[in-house]
């Protein structure tokens, strides 16, 4: 929401297409300085550009996020399952420790880094995860990170995402390339910062 020039129309389109959503650091920010205080400078700037733009129809709808949501066989959080006011970063598979104590399904989804990855509990490893599909192992528990739509970090500028199927119980990693050129365009002429525009490539 806070890296690009449209987040009023990003927020439009999550609440139409998307049946539960959780705050993330970006979003927290917007009401707790303190989350605000460990962003760079660039973000910093983003996110008095976004408070300026933003309708004032959707702070009330941002605030009540919660920063986790569990369901029957799923948990979601922005950053770690243990601490999820935290924001922490989970990149090596040490990261993931503390969340699988607080785990209580199978499966618990993460983002926060911008990387899709998958952190395995009874095998005590992590990896990245590239395009394509994953037979997962119904004894196993994972903490998969399915990525960033509008702001990958892993090399491969097209956007990405996750589907998984419950039944065949397998992981789809998809990668799909998005008008990055037409939205840094539009970063640029809002008058964000270069560097988020140039990112996106």
């Amino acid at each position: 929401m806070n890296y690009g020039a449209n987040p009023n129309e990003c927020l439009t389109m999550a609440e139409e297409i998307s049946s539960g959503t959780i705050a993330g650091n970006h979003e927290r920010a917007l009401f707790d300085d303190w989350v605000a205080e460990g962003f760079n400078p660039c973000a910093r700037q983003a996110l008095e550009w976004t408070k300026l733009h933003l309708d004032p129809q959707w702070l009330p709808v941002l605030e009540k996020l919660p920063l986790i949501r569990v369901e029957k066989t799923f948990a979601f959080s922005h950053g770690s399952i243990a601490f999820p006011d935290r924001f922490e970063y989970l990149s090596r598979y040490e990261d993931s420790l503390p969340s699988w104590d607080a785990l209580t399904t199978p499966i618990g989804w993460i983002g926060h880094t911008h990387v899709p990855q998958i952190f395995m509990k009874t095998a005590a490893k992590s990896f990245y995860l590239r395009e394509g599909e994953y037979a997962l192992d119904r004894d196993e528990t994972y903490l998969i990170n399915a990525g960033s739509v509008g702001q990958p970090r892993d090399g491969d500028s097209r956007l990405g995402f996750a589907v998984f199927d419950e039944e065949s119980y397998a992981l789809e990693m998809v990668r799909l390339p998005y008008n990055n050129q037409k939205a840094a365009k539009k970063i640029r002429e809002a008058g964000l910062p270069a560097f988020l525009a140039d990112r996106l490539f």
